[in-house]
């Protein structure tokens, strides 16, 4: 019992270090877009959101590296995927530093209208840092140190944050960005190389090193499908509804879901090695009510922010957004069913079930796709209804996964 005891009490610490790290980071953001606002023109601003979110997009596939297989791994087998894992993160950034220099010179066909190029290709360099200490991150991930960890992204977000006023205040110009996400990673390097963890080198084992590249692309393209589906509302809203609506709906947008899926994510990534270090020390014990209980708590907090939209909204904005009470409100109840269907994909995923937890992504986005064009909502009201309708569908799929996997059993 008092073991038990402890195991969620682990996880509720855990959770509770990375949302307030979240909370912090999420505030330090309004600085620099405070200054991006006072100090570039709109098209300045356009073109600076361009290349961050081309860097974003590509940045996401770093997480899709050695680090889960790393973090559930047995102490056995922790030596060699190790030192396998530092080959393979190196290819991964290698690639990702040549993919976004081909991207940046491609932007001048894409977005003709701004010139990005330098932006992107100077954010790239950015890669060819995190591969030096990504493992030692992996490690103080799966020693369940979420206090440390938190600490230092939140620390390194709000410098970048502060980098990109300071830099826009010393008339740096859209150079500011680039400065910034070169302070970020600096101070990552800085801070992880001081950390204490298992001591490791890079080595090559064929057979390792293709089993962790095999699963890294399975990773990768469940964070893929899960990216997608996250954003794709924004690229069909544009789409379908008048500037002035789009308009609308992305502010709701960035004032509910913004923030809920912020505090999603910091819960996932506590759960993920709060699971694997249970599956290790007590396999046999059954953690589902633990943490069903937990991500209950969680909900609750987005069931709190829709139900305080109107309190907030008014009293942090504008006039000009006030319209968008109804939309922000049903954005932020998506955030329940995500936390739900990210939560089964971290299950899954501590398992070494990469090819389920794509197949569980695949399905949550065109559940998403076919409810969009099957409606085509044309205002953000009924879009951001229509995504919620859809989003409860998510969770047919672990449904009758656990259904049949219960048929399945065998009885004693």
């Amino acid at each position: 019992m008092q073991a038990s005891k402890y195991s969620i009490t682990l996880l509720l610490r855990n959770t509770s270090w990375l949302i307030g790290a979240e909370v912090v980071a999420k505030a330090s953001r309004l600085v620099s877009i405070m200054a991006m606002a006072a100090f570039l023109l709109p098209v300045e601003y356009g073109a600076a959101m361009l290349a961050l979110s081309i860097h974003e997009v590509l940045r996401l596939l770093l997480r899709s590296g050695t680090g889960a297989q790393i973090i559930r791994a047995t102490d056995q087998e922790l030596p060699s995927l190790l030192a396998n894992g530092l080959c393979v993160q190196w290819v991964i950034c290698i690639g990702l530093f040549l993919v976004q220099l081909a991207v940046a010179y491609c932007t001048h066909w894409l977005f003709p209208e701004h010139d990005i190029f330098a932006l992107v290709a100077l954010m790239a360099f950015t890669y060819l840092v995190f591969p030096i200490v990504s493992t030692k991150a992996f490690l103080v991930q799966r020693e369940n140190r979420m206090a440390l960890f938190s600490v230092i992204s939140s620390v390194c977000i709000i410098i970048e944050n502060f980098a990109i006023a300071v830099a826009l205040y010393l008339d740096a110009g859209l150079l500011a960005i680039v400065y910034a996400k070169w302070a970020f990673a600096i101070l990552w390097l800085a801070a992880f190389l001081v950390v204490k963890t298992q001591p490791h080198r890079i080595g090559f084992d064929r057979v390792i090193f293709v089993r962790l590249l095999t699963t890294s692309s399975q990773l990768a393209a469940a964070d893929a499908l899960r990216s997608l589906r996250i954003n794709m509302d924004v690229f069909i809203a544009a789409r379908l509804m008048t500037p002035e609506l789009f308009g609308l709906y992305s502010f709701a947008k960035s004032a509910g879901i913004g923030l809920a899926m912020s505090i999603s994510q910091a819960y996932i990534t506590a759960l993920y090695p709060y699971i694997c270090q249970q599956q290790k020390t007590n396999p046999s014990h059954n953690q589902s009510k633990k943490i069903a209980f937990v991500t209950v708590l969680v909900s609750l907090v987005f069931v709190c922010q829709s139900a305080l939209v109107p309190a907030y909204v008014p009293f942090l904005f504008s006039a000009d957004w006030q319209a968008s009470f109804t939309t922000t409100s049903l954005l932020c109840l998506i955030a329940i069913t995500s936390v739900w269907s990210d939560t089964y994909s971290a299950v899954l995923r501590s398992k070494g079930l990469f090819r389920l937890e794509a197949q569980q992504c695949a399905y949550c986005l065109f559940v998403s796709l076919v409810g969009v064009f099957a409606m085509t909502p044309q205002t953000p009201e009924t879009f951001a209804l229509v995504l919620l309708l859809s989003s409860v569908l998510w969770l047919v799929f672990p449904a009758v996964n656990m259904f049949i996997k219960f048929r399945t059993i065998k009885p004693a």
